[in-house]
């Protein structure tokens, strides 16, 4: 174990970092570009809006399903070989996509593959980064590393929206081309060669077969569970809750669900070993983790409704305004994790949360009256918070299982980050519909505000349950090899 770690530290390992850098940038880039060519495609295609909306639902969802099977695989099959796969992968996807897609179906059809590539590199990021530093500067070095998933986020609609301008929809997929090439030649000489027995403690055969086996019936069975639910959750709004489409995809979700930890308990190669969640750390800072991306999407969802319906403010305008958010997420993340690596994840995490709780709490108070700066200063609490907050969870669940398990913990991390985002935007759009009407009463923005008082209510009591649950977190981590071996 020791030979391996030291083998990714002999590396520069700022190299290493900036690699897996470039991969959370250009994934995330593509999450938000292609949204605002959306009415564009539609006018394009001859299509409705419920058929357009699938090319952002599907890059959501591929990644819901296979973020953690990806981290598997970088375990049994080599970090070095997956990375360099999937920049090749995804940057193969970015070019025929738009030679290629014809029809709306085939773009569809390539925004899954564009989806996959996303966990290829995505679902490895934090793994390979926590192999290149030590714990006393880990923390800090996932908290940088995120930052660039902030930058992503918040490029994709400015460079987007210059690109649709001035060239086409197409040229967002292109422009990812140049940094999958300089990512896969980064990756394939910087990053160490793999080595596959790295999780072998036994050098028997029967032991070493099963450790390097592929867990495809769990894989299957964490797609249809984890699918079904996302899918029927992404489209409730359309549906209804009663409806039988969504009752079904529910029902899917939680068989799914028990067939996949029945059969987990009792294979003899897991697609991940359910003992991890034994340690408290682990279980308890990935609940955390995803209640904090919950809440950190249901504001970066209602912001531009309330910028531009009750403020009146220009498209534009309103998005200017939002980059508040991740420009200081870029700069308290990697201050959120050095105070882990100095004072563990209490401190930073609580802080963080309540900087967001206190974000909620002053938009709950918003009027038709208000003035941006309130906007402003909610942006602002939510960025900083989620900066400290999300790069201090993130080394708590690393920081909680041994390297042999790192890929399936970045997986999991990963996992959490998409689900906790799905949810954000389910969570506001339910809350709002359910809310509005109860206030029929009051004029049209009068009623739209009580609603949205509503749904920050329901942010502000996940995030004090979050809170406690950050403050039953261990401040020692436990000894995972013991529990893994039980």
């Amino acid at each position: 174990m020791k030979t391996e770690v030291n083998k990714y530290r002999k590396h520069s390992k700022w190299m290493v970092f900036a690699v897996t850098s470039m991969a959370n940038l250009v994934a995330s880039f593509s999450i938000n570009s292609l949204t605002l060519a959306l009415p564009t495609l539609e006018k394009q295609f001859g299509v409705g809006q419920n058929t357009v909306s699938w090319l952002a639902v599907v890059y959501s969802l591929i990644p819901c399903c296979t973020l953690l099977i990806f981290g598997r695989t970088a375990e049994l099959y080599g970090y070095k070989r997956q990375f360099k796969a999937g920049f090749l992968f995804f940057g193969a996807v970015c070019l025929c996509a738009p030679l290629l897609s014809q029809n709306i179906g085939m773009l569809i059809f390539f925004r899954c593959l564009q989806g996959l590539g996303y966990s290829m590199m995505v679902s490895i990021t934090q793994a390979i980064v926590s192999r290149s530093f030590g714990e006393s500067e880990r923390g800090k070095a996932l908290g940088i590393n995120s930052v660039f998933v902030s930058v992503g986020l918040a490029a994709g609609p400015t460079i987007g929206g210059f690109m649709l301008t001035f060239f086409s929809w197409r040229a967002l997929f292109y422009f990812n081309i140049p940094f999958c090439l300089l990512g896969y030649f980064a990756a394939l000489h910087v990053l160490p060669d793999d080595n596959l027995n790295i999780n072998n403690t036994d050098s028997t055969s029967d032991k070493e077969h099963n450790k390097r086996r592929m867990d495809a019936v769990g894989a299957i069975l964490l797609t249809i569970f984890v699918g079904a639910i996302v899918i029927g959750l992404n489209f409730s709004g359309i549906w209804g809750f009663l409806s039988v489409p969504f009752l079904s995809c529910m029902a899917a979700g939680i068989i799914g669900f028990m067939l996949f930890i029945r059969y987990e308990t009792a294979v003899k190669s897991p697609l991940i070993n359910l003992n991890l969640f034994r340690n408290k750390t682990f279980s308890l800072a990935n609940t955390v983790s995803l209640i904090s991306y919950l809440v950190q999407q249901l504001i970066t969802y209602l912001m531009p409704f309330y910028l531009i319906n009750i403020l009146l403010f220009q498209s534009h305008s309103a998005g200017l305004i939002m980059l508040i958010s991740p420009v200081l997420m870029m700069f308290f993340s990697p201050l959120g994790g050095s105070l882990a690596d100095k004072m563990g994840t209490r401190l930073p995490a609580g802080i963080g949360l309540v900087l967001i709780c206190a974000g909620c709490l002053i938009m709950s108070f918003t009027r038709e009256t208000t003035t941006f700066i309130m906007a402003l200063a909610v942006l602002a609490l939510a960025g900083s918070g989620n900066g400290l907050s999300v790069s201090s969870i993130n080394a708590a669940i690393i920081n909680s299982v041994p390297l042999s398990h790192v890929g399936v913990a970045s997986g999991m991390l990963a996992t959490m980050r998409n689900l906790g985002q799905t949810l954000g935007v389910v969570c506001g759009t339910v809350i709002l519909t359910l809310r509005q009407p109860v206030y029929k009463d009051y004029m049209e923005r009068k009623a739209y505000l009580f609603a949205q008082r509503d749904t920050y209510y329901f942010g502000i009591a996940v995030l004090i349950t979050a809170l406690i649950l950050i403050f039953l977190l261990p401040n020692k981590k436990r000894a995972m090899d013991t529990l893994l071996d039980k």
